[in-house]
């Protein structure tokens, strides 16, 4: 059986989870490795081997691990004999393997890619790890043009999974006058302006699952639930979500509400990689407040509307399942 080693950062992270997914979902034709700093989740479908090295601070990641752990990192690799090397970061993992003389993938998340002001050294390390890297997966279509326009090089696109087990319809909930969104609570996730949106919408409560540093607005309409580990009850107790960020890349977030039974109300970049307005969501544009608040309204208040787009939804997610996404992965890493 061939093997297949997936590098990441962390486990705990949102790519991480991707990783752990990704891994599971492989229908027992690689056997998985990961390679992580962090342990994440502890249970898993199939057996998954978990290869621990020392945990670093991101500005050292890559110059560390290509030179004084390199050794480390090397014995692993001589130990597991992987077939293919799949980074699931550009940085530090995609610099790393480009030299190990393995084939090797590299999965840009999209922060990865984007400019640093004032970091030259950081710049220098993306463009040497996409640059020699043989394979490139993007899982957007902006993201692949993205990549093609700033660094040259072309890439495959792949979109994220969603375990449509894990988040799926529940008869169980009661149905309220909820807008949910889950996420970081930071200015680019446009979390002011769904306050505004709240201050003018005061006939509905807004309910925010994630944490952040912004400062938010106090409103009696509006609750901070903080993290929450198991979001699927959440999704099932609103009555939809609303995304309002400046930009994304391929938001997880939207598939899993959709997988739900929710529909959404998001912004354009990013959830127009599987929203199709008006069909099992509507779509605004950044910073466009007025038509936020027209968009809640007008799901909230439609019943037959919101409930044709949430049968939509569920059914575009299941598009996405893991199992689906996978077998697209296995493909691609049999043309290697």
């Amino acid at each position: 059986m061939p093997r297949l080693l997936i590098a990441i950062d962390s486990l705990r992270s949102g790519v991480g989870r991707i990783a752990w997914n990704l891994a599971n979902s492989l229908d027992g034709k690689y056997e998985v490795h990961i390679l992580t700093s962090e342990k994440g989740p502890t249970t898993a479908k199939r057996r998954i081997f978990v290869h621990l090295i020392r945990r670093l601070r991101y500005p050292f990641m890559t110059i560390t691990y290509s030179t004084i752990l390199r050794p480390m990192i090397s014995e692993i690799i001589h130990r597991v004999s992987p077939d293919i090397v799949h980074s699931l970061n550009v940085l530090p993992w995609g610099y790393v393997f480009r030299s190990e003389g393995v084939k090797s993938i590299i999965s840009p998340s999209g922060s990865d890619v984007y400019p640093r002001q004032g970091r030259p050294i950081w710049a220098h390390f993306v463009e040497r790890a996409l640059r020699d890297c043989p394979a490139i997966v993007c899982n957007s279509k902006w993201l692949s043009r993205y990549v093609q326009s700033n660094y040259h090089v072309q890439s495959v696109v792949i979109p994220t999974g969603v375990d449509t087990q894990a988040f799926r319809p529940s008869r169980d909930s009661a149905r309220s006058r909820v807008v949910l969104f889950v996420g970081r609570l930071i200015e680019k996730k446009g979390i002011l302006d769904l306050a505004k949106a709240a201050r003018a919408l005061p006939e509905y409560e807004f309910w925010l699952a994630g944490e952040g540093t912004l400062k938010i607005p106090v409103l009696s309409n509006m609750k901070i639930l903080g993290f929450h580990n198991n979001i699927a009850p959440l999704y099932a107790a609103a009555t939809i979500c609303a995304f309002p960020a400046h930009y994304e890349n391929f938001p997880n977030t939207g598939l899993e509400a959709m997988a739900c039974g929710r529909t959404l109300v998001a912004t354009e970049r990013g959830f127009s990689e599987y929203v199709e307005n008006g069909k099992d969501g509507i779509l605004v544009r950044p910073h466009d407040v007025r038509s936020l608040i027209d968009s809640i309204r007008y799901l909230m208040e439609n019943d037959e509307a919101r409930r044709r787009m949430e049968r939509n939804a569920r059914r575009k997610a299941v598009q996405y399942d893991w199992a689906a996404i996978a077998k697209r992965y296995e493909a691609f890493y049999e043309t290697l």
